[in-house]
């Protein structure tokens, strides 16, 4: 529909246009050709008078040679000298009267026919003058005054034969020249009725015309204020349906974010533009101007982690995308649960922090192995302190038998001895290990925990000569746990990070801080590191990196600190150093009075 409106109001100025560029063009003809005949009429009309006034002069030319030829006949009859007043008073008005013709009938043809008509009039002057002068006083007819009119009859009658030619020829040129101001006289009316037709018809229909478009105009204008009003109640509904909708994913503990597909001129997928993020989102990727910015400019780790080519075969296929994925960047050591959909042309992602889920079936998985090592543990040790028992009282009683004989079996008595007590403390330690613990949870500040860890191997730090250093974050929670056993969890840790450091080239450092909502307390040595293919090993029981060792402290340790809801994390590289990292989540931390 808006198409066609849009139609037909081209039609309609196009033709509008047409409608007055022709009407311009057919005034703009009308008014040359009125102006042509108007000019015409007056060249006429100017022609006219030209030849009205020429004609007068001739005539009175004519009239005043006519007039003098009279009074010098009267006075030759009469001898009256009254009839040459005439001749007198029209001598002088002659020339005067040529010249004017002169000047009014112009062009070669004219002056010759006028030069002659001159000489012809100078003739017949010259006759007159000879029949007057020589008249004298006393005018009489003789023979000669009679030769001298009949000389000036003759004169006279050529004169007025050119007379009647040029006055006749003017009569020609003069009645083509009135016929041209009677047909203009009327043909410019006509035109002018025309022009004044033709301009009140354009007018009137340009007039409607323009009424039709601008009432069209108006019309459309009303439907669009109407389409306009009801786009605003749409746009604000939809304005309040998006900010509640922002408002409800804003609510949401799960990160949002909505992307549009970047293609290339090739139709595939290239990249993803951020169209909405909710405010988890924002928070986890630390950034509050997503939309509109590249997901691969800003965040070029999913590409690595085949996490794009994952998201373009949601947009291609439609098959949701579900999988916890670890973030291990920037610092940032976090599990989420992610899950993509499909939405439009490109694809709407959710993702959950599970980091706390994920550490408490470390933990707990971590509890279920050493459930399930203690239990054997304890089966193992039960099993072998009975026979020991029995061994350690055979061989008192045996000792009991041969005491004649002490200075041959005394060194063999005490090896088994020796060994009997050796087993046994393995089995209490084994026991000791293994056993599930009650915890007496008070707070304790953290920074007490790591002096008294340094406190407990200074003797070895001085020993060997290895500097130690403990900073503590300010304003740190007070931790509720179990403050013997955490004190041992953490003495183990720091005396296996002081054996693996070189006499005089060591540095031990204890450290505590905050990130986010977890505190981290760290146990670093630059020591000799531990390969790779160990460090999976670390926590199993009996499994030791030194001489001498039963391999139960560090198992030991991740059983106390698991009881405790704290994950232990071990980084290492071999020649550089180890460093143990505590995670201790906000909920063993006492409530702030």
């Amino acid at each position: 529909m808006p198409f066609k409106v849009l139609s037909e109001e081209r039609h309609e100025r196009r033709m509008i246009i047409i409608l007055y560029v022709g009407t311009l063009a057919l005034l703009g003809i009308l008014l040359y050709a009125t102006y042509s005949n108007m000019q015409r009429y007056n060249d006429a009309v100017r022609s006219l008078r030209r030849y009205n006034y020429g004609m007068l002069e001739l005539t009175e030319l004519l009239s005043n040679l006519q007039d003098q030829e009279t009074g010098a006949r009267g006075y030759l009859l009469t001898n009256d000298t009254s009839f040459l007043a005439p001749y007198h008073l029209g001598r002088g008005d002659d020339e005067d009267r040529l010249r004017a013709a002169d000047s009014l009938l112009v062009g070669p043809i004219w002056h010759a026919q006028l030069e002659v008509l001159r000489n012809k009039c100078d003739d017949v002057e010259e006759q007159l003058r000879a029949l007057v002068s020589d008249t004298g006083a006393h005018a009489q007819m003789t023979e000669t005054s009679i030769a001298g009119l009949r000389a000036h009859k003759v004169a006279m009658d050529e004169l007025r034969e050119v007379h009647g030619k040029i006055m006749n020829q003017l009569r020609m040129e003069r009645e083509s020249f009135l016929s041209t101001e009677r047909n203009k006289l009327v043909d410019t009316p006509i035109m002018l009725i025309l022009y004044s037709a033709l301009a009140i018809a354009a007018t009137a229909l340009l007039f409607w015309r323009l009424s039709r478009a601008l009432r069209n105009t108006e019309r459309t204008k009303l439907e669009l204020e109407s389409n306009l009003a009801l786009l605003d109640k749409e746009v604000q509904h939809r304005t309040s349906v998006q900010g509640m909708l922002q408002k409800v994913l804003d609510t949401s503990p799960n990160g949002i974010m909505a992307f549009r597909s970047v293609k290339d001129g090739s139709g595939a997928v290239v990249d993803f533009e951020f169209l909405a993020a909710n405010r988890q989102a924002s928070a986890i990727t630390e950034r509050n101007d997503l939309v509109g910015k590249r997901l691969l400019a800003l965040m070029p780790e999913h590409f690595t982690a085949d996490l794009f080519d994952a998201f373009v075969h949601v947009v291609g296929t439609g098959i949701p995308f579900r999988k916890d994925l670890h973030f291990n960047a920037h610092g940032v050591d976090l599990w989420f649960s992610t899950h993509a959909v499909r939405f439009e042309d490109g694809f709407m992602v959710t993702f959950a922090d599970i980091t706390d889920q994920k550490h408490a079936q470390e933990v707990n998985a971590e509890a279920d192995r050493i459930e399930l090592t203690g239990q054997i543990t304890r089966t193992v040790a039960h099993e072998v302190r009975n026979p020991l028992t029995n061994i350690h009282l055979a061989v008192e009683q045996l000792h009991d038998e041969v005491q004649d004989r002490d200075e041959l079996v005394l060194t063999f008595f005490q090896i088994i001895d020796r060994n009997l007590k050796r087993i046994g403390t393995l089995i209490n330690e084994m026991l000791e290990s293994s056993k599930k613990r009650e915890l007496n949870l008070v707070p304790c500040k953290l920074e007490d925990i790591v002096n008294n860890a340094m406190k407990h191997v200074a003797d070895r730090l001085a020993l060997k000569g290895i500097e130690g250093e403990v900073g503590v974050a300010s304003e740190l929670p007070e931790a509720l746990v179990d403050r013997e056993l955490f004190n041992l969890a953490i003495a183990n840790i720091t005396i296996n990070a002081v054996e693996a450091m070189e006499p005089g080239k060591g540095h031990l450092r204890l450290g505590v801080y905050r990130l986010g909502e977890e505190v981290l307390m760290e146990i670093a040595d630059n020591g000799k590191g531990i390969p790779p293919e160990n460090l999976g090993r670390l926590f199993e029981p009996f499994y030791s990196g030194r001489p001498g060792g039963l391999g139960l402290g560090l198992t030991t340790t991740r059983s106390i600190l698991n009881s405790h809801r704290i994950k232990l994390e071990v980084r290492s590289s071999v020649g550089t150093g180890t460093t143990f990292t505590l995670r201790m989540p906000s909920e063993i931390f006492a409530p702030s009075t």
